[in-house]
């Protein structure tokens, strides 16, 4: 290029055609050639023809069954094949990497109006409260406007999943007919080659009830759902990095800002922002079906412990005190929020899930409420107790107890309550007289009062009649060791 426009300027300059081929070291006829053209000369490589070429079928169908570069030269030097093991090497990898560029090739694909959603996750290291939590991000996007809905997740569960998709159907108020989706196992189990696909029975039920044909894409080849794959390559830098939150709830609130912000945006290929397309789509989208949320959203029976406590994920959760002993059911909500629920379905309470601290027992609303009431009913006994025992012994029942208090402390009202039941076996004046020799000596234990009275011959119980019969307090019975002795048998043979 550079000698041709040279020898082009020294020519409009008046030098020779002997003279520019001294000069620029070129022949004659080369000078004369490019002061005949009009167009720069073009480089033409040379093509050959290869010796492999009259292989290629053979080498193509020997690739399909797996053949290494040696075991395929092999086979060629069986079909008279002359060359070298390293040209066979270099002529596969040809053929592989044309076979690469044509895989690579992509289409774009515009979608008419209601006819398509794409959903996919991604999974992000997001600081809550200074310690870094796995959220999952989930993103549903309408293939024709491009307006996306965008909610998060703790947990990527198949029931998480569906929750999103029916959150973006709520959220656009409509179905489209099919949803461009990949293969995790919360929503394909196998998709072969020849394109056979078995689906998740839970996605394929949610599928079903809403009427919406999943569409799976090819394995390894994601950018068949693009139009959700790119968005999020935005949402990672104008939102997720460098974003720090205290709670939950205010990332989900940050999420649901940023997504009415990014449905507003001008999309850059389509020169219009999504809300303003999703105007002309909204009317092609399908009626929301009625679906029974029990057919979708599967609860686990858990059961309440004897202190009002469910176990969920390694933690443990307060519930009201009535349902102690009970069977219950629990629904997450995106590994976010509990729902308990009644084996009769009704509503129990909704906890928010720690995140943190999940060995420590939270304190139950309901415990100090009932121990209060514990506390003083024991109380009221104790006092009732007291007071008893100062108007049955008056004089020494007072002085008594203090002494009690100080002697055996915290027992005071255990030996309050045996004393009380010596009056079933003893006068009371009786035991008024014991009291008084204890406080004496400064004996203060009910064992002291019981050694004093066992001097004294006990009253004589009355009789008891039950169902017409007399019972005595206790009659002692002796029989000879003879009356237990077993008889012996005859045995006859």
């Amino acid at each position: 290029m550079y000698k041709w426009q040279k020898v082009r300027v020294m020519s409009r300059k008046g030098e020779s055609i002997k003279g520019i081929s001294r000069q620029m070291k070129l022949s004659k006829n080369t000078v004369r050639k490019y002061l005949r053209s009009e167009t720069p000369p073009c480089f033409h490589a040379r093509r050959y023809e290869r010796v492999l070429d009259s292989y290629k079928e053979l080498i193509e169908g020997m690739l399909k069954k797996g053949y290494i570069g040696t075991r395929i030269y092999n086979e060629l030097k069986g079909v008279g094949y002359e060359g070298s093991l390293s040209t066979v090497h270099r002529y596969i990898s040809g053929m592989r990497r044309e076979a690469r560029i044509k895989e690579a090739a992509t289409t774009r694909v515009e979608t008419p109006p209601g006819k398509q959603f794409q959903y996919d996750w991604k999974q992000w290291e997001l600081p809550i409260e200074g310690r870094p939590v796995r959220v999952y991000i989930h993103e549903v996007v309408l293939s024709y406007s491009r307006k996306k809905y965008y909610c998060s997740s703790l947990n990527i569960t198949t029931v998480d999943v569906i929750r999103a998709i029916a959150g973006a159907i709520e959220y656009f108020g409509g179905v489209a007919e099919e949803i461009v989706i990949d293969n995790p196992r919360q929503m394909v189990i196998t998709h072969s080659k020849g394109g056979v696909v078995r689906y998740n029975d839970e996605f394929l039920r949610f599928c079903g009830l809403y009427g919406i044909e999943p569409n799976p894409c090819r394995n390894y080849r994601a950018r068949t759902k693009g139009k959700v794959e790119r968005p999020f390559y935005y949402i990672q830098e104008h939102l997720l990095r460098g974003l720090e939150v205290d709670e939950m709830s205010r990332f989900d609130e940050l999420l649901h800002e940023f997504t009415e912000k990014y449905n507003e945006r001008p999309h850059s290929d389509l020169k219009e922002s999504p809300a303003e397309r999703f105007r002309r789509e909204e009317s092609a989208l399908r009626a929301i079906p009625r679906v029974e949320p029990a057919l979708l959203y599967k609860k686990e029976i858990r059961r309440v412990s004897n202190d009002g406590y469910i176990s969920w994920d390694g933690a443990l959760y307060p519930v009201a005190m009535k349902n102690c002993l009970k069977q219950v059911m629990i629904e997450s909500l995106f590994g976010k929020k509990l729902k308990v629920y009644s084996i009769d379905g009704e509503p129990i309470a909704e906890l928010g899930i720690r995140l943190t601290d999940k060995r420590i027992r939270p304190t139950h609303p309901e415990h100090e409420q009932i121990n209060e009431g514990y506390r003083k009913k024991k109380e009221a006994y104790r006092s009732e107790s007291v007071r008893r025992f100062i108007e049955t012994f008056k004089g020494q029942g007072e002085v008594f107890i203090e002494g009690l208090r100080k002697a055996v402390t915290a027992n005071m009202y255990r030996h309050i309550e045996e004393i009380l039941r010596y009056t079933d076996f003893y006068s009371i004046d009786d035991i008024s007289i014991a009291l008084r020799e204890c406080i004496e000596i400064g004996a203060y234990h009910k064992n002291s009062v019981r050694r004093l009275l066992e001097s004294i011959p006990p009253k004589e119980r009355p009789m008891e009649t039950i169902n017409s019969l007399y019972i005595t307090s206790s009659i002692t019975i002796t029989r000879p060791l003879s009356e237990y002795r077993v008889a012996e048998k005859e045995v006859s043979i």
